[in-house]
């Protein structure tokens, strides 16, 4: 067994709390058990007593009735019963037997009646009934005093005694609780015998329960073992029986598409930026190796440096977009937030549309002074992202769509543009970040497929998104929805 093992953790949590729960229903069922053999005593006292102070007894009657008692007895058998009697306060009669640690003077007074006759304080006592005649209404019984009864020990044995009166007299009857404790002995210790094997059972049980409750926690475990990065297609079923872990294995088995997408794109986006880097690179390689082998004539220096530093900047705007998509990945793209005229902004990014998109013709509907809270830059290059796309991608003779309203508390932009529209297949993948959804024009048209996913995240960073939301025949339109200031 492993010390640390939750499967044994639980087995033994839950022999723990049966043997708790064991000991306290035995003491609390011994307990009960001891106080009605105490109550059966004391009821078999009351009974044997009670005949005898209907009236007022002489000495003779109670050696017949101890005699009485040794026949219930027997001879040889338990209970055997010791006697005491008072008449007022002489003792008339006491066993032979009575044990010396016992003193009947100690007794506690009886002063409560429970029958009814029951003299006043300080009145006179009633008259006992006439000898020779029945009890009856006309011969009226003693009224008797109400019993108390105790435990004593006396003679290395242990008794229980029960004091039971009338006006006139007072007896203290007492028992051998021998054959009572006995009893109870026998039945603590087929308790105590019993116990042990019930915790092994408990703990048995448990330890096969925890197994089975276990079973889906070992199936986790052993997918988990399998998840590779050749293994990321690795899946729990369902359960049909325990329908508490299936929660679990849903989550569990979301977890797992999250990560086989997350690996995938990764890997894809490793691959992808590589291979954007890897044109400028070369390019940079072939000008400098062109340079050093060719004379000064034949290629002048500033055409060198020309061609050398629009790959540098080529190279700059990759590594900066990758750099705030990575920020975007972390949680970590800090905002400045501050009030921002998003109509003003609009202008803008029409006014540099007009100048990049010769032969296009450029369409704007934006209602005024319409304010967000933003990051300015970085929202204006969500949105020249989302313009330079449109340029992109459009047709000859075509047309651009600028459009910003508010709907309630919301501010709505959208930018469309004529062109191919985007295929189906294409829609679900056109904010991946190097894909693009034109592959046959790819080659002609500048970029790197980062601005749509870089357009997204800054959206989404301002807990705004950007979707695409239609492209049907000769126009593709994008929307983006921002909360308004």
């Amino acid at each position: 067994m492993i010390p640390n093992s939750f499967r044994l953790k639980i087995a033994l949590l839950s022999g723990l709390l049966t043997g708790l729960l064991l000991i306290g229903s035995g003491a609390l069922l011994w307990q009960l058990t001891y106080r009605n053999e105490l109550a059966r005593v004391d009821r078999e006292l009351r009974n044997l007593c009670a005949p005898a102070l209907e009236r007022v007894q002489g000495g003779d009657h109670w050696v017949r009735f101890e005699d009485a008692l040794r026949f219930i007895a027997g001879s040889n058998a338990a209970p055997a019963y010791i006697l005491s009697v008072k008449h007022e306060d002489r003792v008339i009669h006491q066993s032979s037997n009575w044990p010396a640690e016992i003193a009947p003077d100690d007794f506690p007074p009886l002063t409560d009646y429970e029958t009814p006759g029951a003299p006043r304080p300080g009145g006179p006592l009633p008259p006992p009934p006439r000898r020779g005649e029945e009890i009856s209404p006309r011969n009226p019984a003693l009224p008797r005093k109400a019993p108390q009864f105790f435990t004593a020990h006396g003679d290395g044995k242990t008794w229980r005694l029960g004091v039971m009166g009338n006006p006139y007299m007072t007896i203290a009857l007492g028992t051998d609780m021998r054959e009572v404790n006995a009893g109870m002995a026998q039945l603590r210790r087929a308790y105590l015998f019993l116990l042990p094997a019930a915790l092994l059972l408990v703990g048995l049980g448990a330890w096969f329960l925890a197994a089975r409750a276990l079973r889906p926690v070992t199936a986790l475990t052993q997918t988990a073992e399998r998840v590779t990065a050749q293994g990321l297609g690795q899946r729990i079923p369902a359960m049909t029986r325990d329908q508490e872990f299936n929660q679990l294995i849903t989550v569990f088995n979301a977890m797992l598409d999250r990560l086989e997408a997350s690996f995938l794109q990764a890997t894809r986006f490793s691959a992808d930026a590589s291979h954007e880097l890897k044109t400028p690179l070369a390019r940079l390689q072939a000008e400098l190796e062109h340079a050093l082998q060719a004379p000064p004539a034949e290629l002048p220096p500033q055409q060198v440096y020309s061609s050398l530093l629009e790959e540098i900047h080529r190279l700059k705007s990759i590594v900066q977009k990758l750099l705030l998509l990575s920020l975007a990945d972390a949680g970590r793209l800090e905002l400045k937030l501050e009030p921002v005229n998003v109509s003003a902004m609009l202008a803008n990014v029409v006014e540099d549309s007009e100048a990049l998109a010769d032969g296009l013709k450029i369409e704007v509907e934006s209602a005024a002074d319409i304010r967000v809270r933003a990051d300015a830059e970085l929202l204006e290059q969500a949105l020249q992202n989302l313009a330079s796309n449109a340029i992109k991608y459009n047709r000859e003779g075509g047309s651009i769509r600028f459009a910003l309203t508010r709907v309630g508390d919301q501010v709505l932009i959208r930018v469309a543009n004529t062109g191919t529209p985007i295929p189906e297949a294409d829609r679900a993948r056109i904010f991946e970040r190097f894909h693009r959804a034109d592959p046959a024009r790819s080659g002609r048209v500048e970029g790197v497929g980062l601005g749509l996913s870089l357009a997204r995240e800054i959206i989404r960073a301002h807990h705004g998104e950007l979707a695409l939301e239609s492209s049907v025949a000769d126009l593709t339109t994008f929307r983006v929805t921002l909360p308004a200031a």
